[in-house]
C-alpha cells in the first residue's frame, strides 16, 4: 500500500501524463500549416491550422491580405467583412453567413481558436473567387485568386512600328502611363501572371523602337508590363476580343520613317523565273487564285493627268495585261471589273474572300494636288495598317478611300478591325508580297523607289490573304504621264506584277 506521500506523487504523475496526452490531442486537432496567397507567403500573428480536418485562417490577417476590412462586435460574436464588391457577415460557432443581405448555410462555422477569430476556408471563398490546394507533405496551403490571367506576350516588328500583344484569359481593366529617364510605356492590368511562362516575363526585342518588355506582379491586384523604349514615340493601346488581348503599338517618328525608307534595302528575291508548273505544284487543290482589282471605274475616274489621261483607263489596261500573263502561266484569275463600270470599294475585297484568293492586287496610279505636284515621281506599294506609315501615306489613302460612299466611318471602330487583321499572319504575308512587288516594279520600270508603306485602305480591309495596293507612277507628273500612255510601259508594269506574284507564291508559307 502507498503511503500518503506516495499517493500524492502518483496523483502528480497522473496529472502530468494527462496534460501531455491533452496537448498531444490538441496538436492533433490543431495542426499548424503555412499559407501562400497568390504565390506569396501569408505572415500571420496566429498560425493558420487544421482543426478536426477543417482549415481555419486568422480572420484579420487573411481579410486584410485580400484587400478587405473587418469590424468585430465581441458582445454579439459577430464579424462583418467588407470587400470591394461584396459584404459578408458571420457569427461565431454558427454555420451560417449573410452575403450581400442573403443568408446561406455553411458546412463549417467560424470559431474562436486560441483567443483569435478564425475563419474556415469556405468563408474565404465567399469573399472572393479562389482556388485552394493543400500539399499534405509540406502542410502548405496555396490560395490563388481567380483573376484574369496574362497567358502569353508576343511581339512583332513591322517596317515602321513595333507591336506588343498581351494575351488574356478574359477581359480586364487596365491603365496606361509613360515614364521618362529612361523612356518607358507602362500598362498596369488587373490580372495575374501565375500562368505566364518564366521566359516571357522578360522578352528581348531590340529593334529600332523597343529594347525589351518586362512583366511582374506589381502588387497582389496588379500586373505591370513595361516596354523599355529607345525613344519616346507615338503609341496606341487598345483591346481586341475573341480571343481577348491588349495591343500596344509603338510607331516611328516621321524622321525615323524617312531615314529608314532612304537607307533600307528590300529583301533579296531570286532573279530566276518560275514556271506555272513549278508554282502550281506547291498548291494541293489545283491552281492558285489571284484577284486583280483595277482601281476606280465608271463615274470614278480616279486621278487625271495634265493631258487628260484618266487613272481608271490606264489601270484597267494594266490589269487586263496582267490577267493574260498569269492565265497563260496556268493561274486562276478573277477581276473586280473588266470594263469601265462602277464598283464599290467594299465589294472588291469581298470578291477576293468569295474566290478564296491566294493573292489580291489593287492597281492604282498616284497623284498629288499641291504646288510642285508635277515633280512627284516614283512607285510605291501599300499594305493595310491602322496608321499612316510612311511619307504621303495619308494623302494616298484619303484619295483612294473617297470612292467609298461611307467614307466618314468611325475611325476607332475601323482601326480596331484593321488592327485585328494586322495581327494575323496575312499582314506579314502582305508585307512579304509588297517587298517583292516594289522591287520588281523598280527593276522593270526604272522609276524611283518610294518604298513599301502602310495605310488604312478600305479596299484592303477584311481580306485574309496576301494583299497589296500599288501606285505605279504619278499621273500628275508630265514625264510619268507620258510613259503611262504607252503600251510598252504598261506591259513592263504588268510583267513586274506577274513576276512578283510568281516570286511570292513560289516562296509562300505553307499555312497561309
Amino acid at each position: 500500500m502507498l503511503d500518503k506521500k506516495g499517493i500524492i506523487s502518483f496523483i502528480v504523475l497522473f496529472l502530468i501524463i494527462l496534460i501531455l496526452i491533452s496537448n498531444i490531442l490538441c496538436l492533433a486537432q490543431h495542426e499548424e500549416i503555412s499559407v501562400f496567397l497568390d504565390g506569396n507567403k501569408l505572415n500571420t500573428e496566429v498560425p493558420p491550422n487544421i482543426s478536426n480536418g477543417r482549415i481555419y485562417l486568422p480572420a484579420r490577417d487573411i481579410v486584410e491580405a485580400l484587400g478587405g476590412r473587418i469590424t468585430w462586435f465581441p458582445a454579439l460574436k459577430l464579424l462583418n467583412i467588407i470587400m470591394r464588391d461584396r459584404e459578408v457577415s458571420v457569427v461565431m460557432d454558427v454555420p451560417e453567413a449573410e452575403v450581400d443581405g442573403k443568408n446561406m448555410q455553411l458546412n463549417d462555422a467560424p470559431s474562436i481558436i486560441q483567443n483569435r477569430v478564425m475563419l474556415p476556408l469556405e468563408v474565404i471563398s465567399l469573399l472572393t473567387d479562389i482556388e485552394a490546394n493543400l500539399d499534405r507533405e509540406s502542410n502548405q496551403l496555396n490560395i490563388n485568386r481567380k483573376r484574369p490571367l496574362i497567358t502569353a506576350i508576343r511581339n512583332y516588328t513591322y517596317p515602321y512600328k513595333t507591336r506588343i500583344v498581351l494575351d488574356l484569359s478574359e477581359k480586364t481593366a487596365y491603365n496606361v502611363l509613360t515614364l521618362s529617364n529612361p523612356e518607358r510605356i507602362v500598362v498596369d492590368l488587373d490580372a495575374s501572371i501565375s500562368q505566364l511562362e518564366s521566359e516571357q516575363k522578360e522578352v528581348l526585342i531590340d529593334d529600332l523602337l523597343v529594347s525589351r518588355v518586362r512583366t511582374g506582379q506589381f502588387n497582389q491586384d496588379t500586373v505591370r508590363v513595361v516596354a523599355d523604349l529607345k525613344n519616346m514615340n507615338e503609341y496606341d493601346v487598345f483591346e481586341l476580343s475573341s480571343p481577348q488581348r491588349i495591343v500596344l503599338d509603338i510607331y516611328m517618328s516621321q524622321e525615323q520613317a524617312g531615314s529608314v525608307a532612304e537607307s533600307s534595302v528590300l529583301p533579296e528575291v531570286r532573279e530566276e523565273t518560275f514556271s506555272a508548273t513549278e508554282v502550281a505544284a506547291v498548291k494541293e487543290n489545283g491552281k492558285y487564285v489571284v484577284v486583280i482589282d483595277p482601281g476606280h471605274g465608271g463615274s470614278q475616274p480616279g486621278a487625271i493627268g495634265p493631258s487628260g489621261l484618266k487613272e481608271k483607263d490606264v489601270v484597267l489596261d494594266i490589269a487586263l495585261r496582267l490577267k493574260r500573263m498569269l492565265q497563260n502561266d496556268g493561274f486562276s484569275i478573277h477581276m473586280t471589273r473588266e470594263k469601265d463600270v462602277d464598283i464599290s470599294l467594299e465589294s472588291r475585297p469581298l470578291m477576293a474572300l468569295q474566290k478564296e484568293a491566294d493573292v489580291f492586287i489593287s492597281i492604282h496610279i498616284n497623284s498629288v494636288f499641291q504646288k510642285g505636284s508635277h515633280t512627284a515621281k516614283g512607285v510605291e506599294t501599300y499594305v493595310l495598317s491602322s496608321k499612316y506609315i510612311g511619307a504621303s501615306a495619308k494623302d494616298v489613302a484619303d484619295r483612294e478611300n473617297k470612292a467609298n460612299q461611307y467614307h466618314n466611318y468611325e475611325n476607332e471602330v475601323i482601326n480596331q478591325i484593321i488592327a485585328d487583321l494586322e495581327e494575323s499572319a496575312s499582314i506579314d504575308f502582305s508585307l512579304d508580297l509588297a517587298d517583292m512587288v516594289q522591287k520588281r516594279l523598280v527593276q522593270h520600270t526604272g522609276l524611283g523607289n518610294r518604298g513599301v508603306k502602310q495605310a488604312p485602305f478600305i479596299v484592303l480591309k477584311g481580306v485574309n490573304m496576301a494583299a497589296v495596293l500599288v501606285e505605279v507612277g504619278f499621273i500628275c507628273n508630265p514625264n510619268e504621264e507620258k510613259l503611262l500612255k504607252t503600251s510598252e510601259f504598261r506591259e513592263k508594269i504588268a510583267q513586274a506584277l506577274s513576276q512578283s506574284v510568281k516570286d511570292y507564291l513560289k516562296n509562300m508559307p505553307e499555312n497561309i
